[in-house]
């Protein structure tokens, strides 16, 4: 186990699908967090963790949030595992930069996700961000946000109209967020310099890096967002280098 003041980590941090996460969780660490201690798992496989070990840590510190970290390979366990309770789950490929902004919240002593009790639900979760997105206790500075705020929509990377539920759906959220947000007739270069952002449905890829490579051709100067089907480290690494500057996974929790 890794303690460091307060926060106590578990699991093999230098694995390639956990290191980054926790590289960036040590970077935000205060000095001090005695007041506001936490627990993280971070899961290589199922039951690598007995529901014994958190319980001990829920009495340990009965206040204290416990965030577990699944990996690749606990996929599916709430299905045919047995998932531990009492924890705030998060797949590797659901972690962004919004719940970092939230367990910072919680180190620095303000009302944050991390603050709920242990009990809740990924409804009340979802009711929880929903609120906080307008409350400005929180002051958020998404880069994706604030840098832009005009936004086309490709439909399917690159067919004509908006065709899919995802796109109205993705239509619908950004405008509610103050976005200027159109669909793109992708049909070559442009001077457009807002947020592109694409949905790469159910295509193979190879066909989603390859219409990446094209967006990011097309719109130099553009930020290209990609909603895609739980990406794996390796894809994501890929469509980084590809171009991509946000990547967010489906499921979508926000």
């Amino acid at each position: 186990m890794l303690k460091i003041e307060h926060l106590h980590i578990l699991g093999n941090v230098y694995r390639s699908e956990f290191a980054s996460i926790y590289r960036r969780i040590i970077e935000i660490v205060p000095d001090s967090v005695s007041e506001h201690s936490c627990s993280i798992l971070f899961q290589s496989y199922p039951d690598e963790f007995s529901q014994a070990i958190v319980d001990q840590l829920i009495i340990a510190e009965p206040l204290s949030p416990i965030l577990l970290f699944l990996g690749s390979a606990s996929e599916g366990e709430a299905r045919t595992g047995h998932p531990l309770v009492g924890c705030f789950r998060f797949y590797v490929h659901q972690w962004n930069e919004k719940y970092l902004h939230q367990l910072s919240l919680y180190w620095n002593g303000k009302p944050s996700l991390f603050t709920l009790p242990r009990t809740v639900e990924n409804d009340e979760i979802a009711i929880f961000h929903a609120i906080s997105a307008c409350c400005p206790v929180n002051d958020c500075k998404n880069a994706s946000i604030s840098s832009h705020r005009n936004a086309l929509i490709v439909s399917r990377f690159g067919t004509l109209g908006n065709d899919s539920a995802m796109n109205q759906f993705l239509a619908i959220f950004y405008r509610q967020q103050g976005f200027d947000a159109d669909f793109l007739n992708w049909s070559g270069g442009s001077l457009f310099d807002g947020m592109i952002i694409a949905d790469a449905d159910d295509s193979p890829f190879p066909k989603i890096l390859e219409s990446v490579q094209r967006l990011r051709c097309d719109f130099a100067d553009s930020r290209i967002t990609v909603y895609i089907n739980s990406p794996r480290i390796n894809e994501k690494n890929d469509l980084r280098d590809a171009g991509v500057d946000e990547i967010i996974s489906k499921p979508v929790f926000w």
